[in-house]
């Protein structure tokens, strides 16, 4: 690729990259803030609910206000917390008590979801009301504002997102996205979708390969692995759509970038030295520092949510396998023994488990380390592969590519192996990365 080449390359990449930048979160007016229930623990789980389609209000779009609500209970039904009860079947209530709190109290439902969608002025307003059915009181009142046109899905996710919160103490997830690789052709480019697959936008039009996405911990910036020069590099993209070519020295293959939890470093690895290596990447003053040594493979590296220690694969007992080590490099400790191939290791938000994939059976699962006990649960089964397991911000979600289907797509499931949902269809896809919380949203 020539220089000429390769500056307009990098320019229609930095225009496509401009639509990472959020659009303004809807506005959220709380109406009443009197908690009355709080929903902690495991056997809190699946609450039961009855979430109520949208009324369209006052210049409101029947179709619209559906959308809305669809959006609404498929947020609260994934979040895990609530079990939905149907609503349009259940015939136990009288037509005259459809939306009496004490009428789906005798039917199990704890709680019920009213939300009204409006236009008023030319501004979308969503209005959700969550009702205690054994006192009748409302412990969620908040009316959420944004534009017709483009903000529906999310006001709908701002206020799952508000519900889980009230009344889990667990920040939703509803409006987080995730990034990932497909395939276009001979080239994979790098790709943008809300947590539920809605809404896929392609962020770079390179022509080339594009690989391994990871957000910074507030959200606001994206690393990822281009092939745009001669050597594969590391560039960096801000929520500005401004994109940087960060500059390793030499090495022909860089890869597996994962930023430090303060944002002010990267982890990587690179076989500059002759063997690939893990080194940490000075965000700041550009400066790196090689932070293992060893005639084995390592690579993938993957921060605790402390920033003080680094996971990361290495081959030097013989076949891959998971280590943890210092910042600095020191006090190198094996983490699996189970198993014979385990890589791509993933902390979890609270730091207290380790997601990474196992070759069992002939082909890749993924499994949970629990550090407390030492205790291993494979979360995956059936055929085909499931790789790259990435978490969820809220710690009970993580997100895959498998090939399940044939062909390589994006995956979410419970941390617990349930409730397994596909993501994209059509061109295969690679390598997710689930974003963190906005720090506005935290």
């Amino acid at each position: 690729m020539s220089e000429k080449t390769m500056i307009q390359t990098t320019v229609r990449l930095i225009t496509a990259l401009c639509c990472l930048v959020a659009a303004p979160a809807a506005m959220a007016e709380e109406e009443s803030s009197d908690l009355s229930m709080v929903i902690r623990g495991k056997g809190a789980e699946r609450i039961p609910i009855a979430v109520f389609p949208a009324e369209a209000g006052p210049g409101a779009r029947m179709a619209d206000a559906a959308e809305i609500g669809e959006v609404l209970a498929a947020d609260l039904d994934f979040s895990g917390w609530f079990g939905l009860l149907d609503v349009a079947g259940e015939d136990r209530i009288p037509a005259d008590k459809r939306r009496d709190p004490k009428a789906w109290a005798e039917v199990g439902a704890q709680l019920i979801v009213l939300p009204t969608y409006s236009i008023e002025r030319g501004q979308a307003r969503l209005r959700v009301r969550v009702i205690d059915t054994a006192g009748g009181e409302a412990v969620v009142s908040k009316t959420w504002g944004g534009d017709p046109a483009r903000d529906l899905r999310r006001m709908a996710h701002a206020a799952s997102d508000a519900i889980v919160e009230t009344l889990t103490g667990t920040p939703g997830i509803a409006q987080t996205r995730i990034a990932f690789v497909s395939q276009r052709g001979e080239a994979k480019e790098v790709f943008l979708m809300d947590y539920d697959g809605a809404r896929i936008r392609q962020l770079t039009r390179t022509e080339t390969i594009n690989l391994a996405p990871a957000w910074s911990r507030d959200a606001r910036r994206l690393v990822f692995l281009s092939y745009l020069g001669r050597k594969p590099s590391i560039y960096l993209l801000d929520e500005k759509g401004k994109v940087e070519m960060l500059h390793p020295a030499g090495g022909d293959l860089n890869a597996a970038p994962d930023f430090k939890p303060d944002g002010r470093a990267l982890a990587f690895s690179s076989d500059r030295d002759g063997n690939s290596e893990i080194y940490l990447y000075d965000l700041q003053t550009g400066k790196e520092r090689r932070l293992t040594h060893h005639p084995a493979i390592e690579t993938a590296p993957s921060w605790s949510p402390s920033g003080r220690e680094i996971a990361f694969t290495s081959d030097r007992s013989g076949s891959p396998q998971i280590y943890i080590m210092s910042e600095d490099g020191s006090g190198t400790r094996r983490l699996t023994y189970q198993g014979t191939y385990n890589e791509s290791a993933a902390w979890s938000p609270t730091g207290g488990r380790m997601a990474f994939v196992s070759r069992i059976r002939g082909q890749f699962e993924i499994v949970i380390h629990e550090f407390a006990t030492g205790a291993e649960t494979i979360i995956t089964r059936g055929r085909g592969n499931k790789e790259n397991p990435r978490w969820a911000p809220d710690g009970r979600h993580i997100v895959f590519s498998g090939n399940m289907s044939g062909r390589y797509a994006i995956y979410i499931i419970r941390d617990d192996g349930s409730d397994l949902r596909r993501l994209t269809r059509g061109q295969a896809a690679f390598t997710p990365d689930w974003s963190p919380l906005r720090d506005a949203r935290r």
